[in-house]
């Protein structure tokens, strides 16, 4: 099929930072044009948006996906971190989101009080498969993929075991049957690991530079017929 625009919805690791091209005194919105969906757009002679942001969950990866959808555009989107937790702050009236690498009291209290791997698992999976079928609701054609490998964790791969987490077993697997096939992986690894196995140059901060990005874009477009 041929498409018009190539749309990439993630974090910073779809974003491009640490990229050659990428400038983190630019706009909110600016990107690299050298990531790997940014070359799928170029491959297929698609303009290209990107609506990545750096450090955000997956809440803000599924409410940025859900805005107005176009028919003759390609959708990569790329799921982070389950531990990641979005919100609308009530003060500001502007999203924040809960981190395990911030040094503020409020993370601190989140991650030590409230979160939970099972409950991350249950919620990711839920916002996973609401814009996996949203999409295929509005015949939207996407690549998928995550940098988190817990989405196919099973509940006794978890560390607890106790009776709430067995009550979960089925909605787990019933949530993965469904989410699961439209996954894609590098090798079994989510992107990151992936360019960490491949021993690819990395930035600084941990981000994977040009050439991990040009292999992983061929990786993908052997693996879909676009």
């Amino acid at each position: 099929m041929s498409y018009k625009k190539v749309i990439a919805i993630g974090d910073s690791f779809t974003r491009g930072d640490e990229l050659a091209d990428y400038d983190d005194t630019s706009d909110w919105y600016h990107h690299s044009k050298n990531t790997w969906p940014a070359l799928i757009a170029k491959s297929l002679n698609a303009d290209y948006k990107c609506r990545a942001v750096g450090g955000i969950g997956n809440q803000q990866i599924s409410f940025k996906t859900s805005g107005t959808f176009n028919s003759d555009s390609l959708y990569i989107v790329n799921w982070t971190w389950f531990e990641r937790f979005d919100y609308i702050n009530p003060v500001t009236d502007h999203w924040e989101t809960t981190h395990p690498r911030h040094e503020n009291k409020l993370d601190h209290y989140f991650y030590r009080n409230l979160d939970s791997e099972l409950w991350n698992l249950f919620r990711n999976l839920q916002q996973m498969h609401s814009i996996i079928f949203l999409l295929k609701q509005h015949n939207i054609d996407f690549i998928m993929t995550c940098l988190d490998s817990m989405y196919n964790n099973k509940i006794k791969d978890l560390r607890y075991d106790s009776s709430i987490y067995k009550t979960f077993d089925a909605v787990i697997t019933q949530l993965q049957e469904q989410v699961l096939p439209y996954i894609i992986d590098f090798n079994g690894m989510g992107f990151l690991d992936w360019a960490k196995h491949n021993n690819y140059q990395f930035g600084p901060n941990g981000h994977p530079l040009e050439e991990a990005h040009a292999a992983a874009a061929e990786y993908i477009q052997e693996r879909i017929k676009l």
